[in-house]
């Protein structure tokens, strides 16, 4: 029988309910993704309050208005250069292509006398046509953007002036009205102009375009690396193409926008210097010229900041060349500061990201003669499985007939087949890294997948995701929803899923990262298959690691593996919090599974030692330690020596199992006992062991300890 185990008397386990860093919240806002359109958005509000100081009611409703109606076209044209940008081109030609559109748009109304639902079909069609050349010429068929659009720029020109000269006094002498011309160019709704209206609609597009639509990702990855995006299967030509054909059918509509409100052009200035005006707004916005990147709010906020001070000095009554002068220079302030941020951003980030603290295991308790240096090594004459055919085994599993199933550093789910064990095959291709491993009631495994979340494999390698993400952390300021190091799991005679998040800010190829710092990053998670609902239980975990639901099934083990400390939860008042179930450990705890005697077996990853103990207590050290010292030469934990811990049903060590120094079994994360034997993994192995039990239950499985032999 299981011992029964006493909760109420265990001491209790000090979660946090937030953890307090200045340097994380300064780390978590500097990772954020809107943190580069800082200095934009600076220099946008230095500008308004500028103008506010001198402009008396530069900022009344009416002006504001005014303002709205006459950047609506200016505007577009901006997110039109944008898309070009993105896909890594250039288009010089939107200038021209601005008063080419404005021109059809003007002659199919009052020349041709058509509705004005036509008249917007022609001239998005005559905007399209432009793009749609510089598509076919710099993407089609590969010539270089900066000539190709430099060529249209100045036969769209040239045909304007043409066209423009031949229809102008008969356009200008034109007496035609109508009630919906007039509307899109001069009505409001909600006081906001219909310009203005078809400006923010455009912009929330391709905002939503780049954000969530396949074609928006291809342009970014086009335009961020040509070669990458064309090994990746996305065609390359084509995306420029029609990235190209987009941007012109958004200046045919801001041609289309200025002609219903001037209802007149002018040869000399429609649309001269506006593809300057764009790239201008583009680089303050964008803080460069950056291909790969689309940002249509902070474009628009560099947009909105040379508008509004090109319009602040020309109402002030300054001359044209000194206005230009003016502009050119504070731009040049702008992008200076705006581009040094942008470079030293990730240097803040890196300096400020790790923020240790003290952390301390305590003595090692509860270990008198059963030391390395007082022991045999035992492991050292365990039986040495599939050598050479595995690769980082972190979890290993047995099924009722003794096949044996781990996960592999390429992302494949192995099955290596009783009783030689000399057979190995791939059970499943998950694509990640599988750490944990359990089985479910009808016998499929399920596992943790580093960055990937909790994946449910079938014995025919069919593959499930369950859950990728839970509900954010309230005091967050990081968006901590996506489940990023999934580590270990149990399941409960209910089916519901418990796993653990061993640390929210790293990944597995930085996990030593997580105890240099020592902070409590990690949680344990729930979830439940029938509902498909994923819940936090217990947030601000030092690494929980190992999971393990104890014999009775009323209680769950956590190894706290930087605390060197084993966890328990009541299932009945998870709300409780934890306890301590066993401190003081001699390493770093691992996976936790059954054992046949009603007792524990507990995976040291690695070994305390005295000075890296003290190294934990003095977080100033660690954080000069990896600011200025190569990583290969950072102080850690022990990871060379491997040791299994086997513990009571009341948190008490009977006995332990050492490798040797010079192995066979080195960093053991895990183990399983199956009929009399001991089955041990490895997260940088190569390798799995076998060990014979002394004394154990020779008819004893992991599965029927849980389900019962008519599973």
């Amino acid at each position: 029988m299981p011992a029964e185990i006493d909760f109420a008397s265990l001491p209790r386990q000090h979660v946090p309910l937030f953890v307090v860093s200045p340097r994380r919240i300064l780390a978590d806002i500097l990772a954020k993704g809107w943190i580069e359109s800082t200095i934009p958005f600076l220099a946008l509000l230095c500008v308004l309050i500028g103008i506010a100081l001198t402009t008396d009611g530069y900022f009344s409703p009416a002006n504001l208005q005014n303002l709205a109606q006459y950047a609506a076209d200016g505007g577009l044209v901006v997110l039109a250069l944008l898309i070009v940008v993105a896909v890594g081109g250039i288009d010089l030609s939107v200038g021209s292509n601005f008063a080419m559109s404005a021109f059809v748009a003007l002659y199919c109304f009052h020349i041709l006398n058509l509705p004005v639902p036509a008249v917007l079909v022609l001239t998005l069609a005559a905007g399209a046509a432009v793009g749609m050349t510089n598509g076919i010429v710099a993407g089609l068929l590969g010539c270089g953007a900066l000539l190709t659009t430099l060529g249209t720029m100045i036969t769209v020109r040239a045909l304007f002036a043409l066209a423009a000269q031949a229809e102008l006094v008969e356009i200008s002498t034109s007496s035609r009205t109508d009630d919906l011309w007039d509307w899109i160019g001069f009505e409001k709704f909600l006081a906001v102009p219909i310009g203005a209206w078809c400006l923010i609609a455009v912009a929330a597009l391709v905002f939503v375009m780049f954000r969530q639509l396949r074609f928006g990702w291809h342009i970014l990855a086009v335009g961020g690396n040509r070669k990458a995006a064309r090994h990746g299967g996305i065609p390359v030509r084509t995306t420029i193409f029609l990235a190209y054909l987009l941007a012109g059918l958004i200046v045919g509509l801001a041609g289309f926008l200025f002609a219903a409100r001037q209802n007149s052009i002018s040869v000399a200035d429609t649309g001269i210097g506006m593809e300057f005006f764009a790239l201008t707004a583009l680089v303050v916005g964008l803080g460069g010229f950056v291909p790969g990147k689309g940002s249509p709010v902070t474009v628009l906020i560099g947009f909105t900041t040379i508008y509004l001070l090109n319009n602040a000095m020309i109402n002030a009554g300054f001359r044209g060349d000194f206005v230009q002068f003016c502009m050119g220079a504070i731009i040049i302030v702008i992008l200076t500061i705006d581009v040094r941020f942008r470079k030293n951003r990730h240097r803040l980030l890196a300096s400020s990201y790790l923020d240790p603290i003290v952390l301390d295991a305590g003595p090692v308790e509860g270990m008198r003669g059963l030391m390395p240096d007082e022991m045999a090594p035992r492991l050292k004459g365990a039986e040495i499985l599939a050598s050479g055919r595995v690769d980082g085994p972190e979890d290993v599993i047995l099924d009722a007939e003794g096949n044996l199933y781990c996960g592999n550093r390429n992302g494949c789910i192995l099955k290596i087949a009783a009783p030689t064990y000399s057979d190995v095959s791939v059970l499943a291709k998950i694509g990640g890294r599988p750490l944990g491993l359990a089985f479910d009631r009808e016998g499929r495994i399920v596992t943790c997948v580093a960055g990937m979340g909790l994946i449910r494999v079938t014995m025919a390698g069919d593959v499930e995701l369950l859950t990728d993400e839970t509900s954010r952390s309230l005091f967050s300021v990081q968006d901590d929803t996506a489940i990023r190091m999934a580590d270990d799991l149990d399941i409960g005679p209910d089916g519901t899923i418990y796993f653990t998040d061993a640390t929210k800010r790293y990944d597995i190829e930085n996990w030593g990262m997580d105890l240099l710092e020592g902070r409590p990053n990690g949680r344990l998670l729930s979830h439940d298959p029938k509902s498909g609902k994923t819940r936090t239980i217990c947030d601000n975990l030092v690494f929980p690691n190992g999971v393990c639901l104890t014999h009775d099934g009323k209680h769950l083990l956590v190894a706290s593996t930087w605390n060197c400390s084993i966890l328990i939860f009541d299932l009945a008042k998870l709300s409780d919090g934890p306890r301590i179930f066993l401190k003081g450990l001699p390493g770093y705890p691992d996976n936790i599974n059954r054992a046949s005697d009603g007792g524990y077996w507990v995976a040291l990853a690695g070994m305390r030692n005295p000075l890296f103990d003290r190294v934990l207590k003095h977080p100033g050290l660690r954080r000069r330690m990896t600011r200025r010292v190569p990583p290969t030469n950072w102080l850690f934990g022990n990871l060379n020596i491997g040791g299994v811990l086997k513990i009571d049903g009341l948190g008490k060590i009977v006995d332990a199992l050492w490798d040797a120094s010079d192995g066979p079994l080195y960093m053991i994360t895990s183990m399983r006992e199956h009929e009399g034997s001991l089955f041990l993994g490895g997260v940088t192995n190569d390798k799995i062991g076998r060990l014979a039990l002394e004394g154990a239950n020779a008819r004893w499985t992991g599965p029927a300890s849980y389900w019962g032999r008519d599973r």
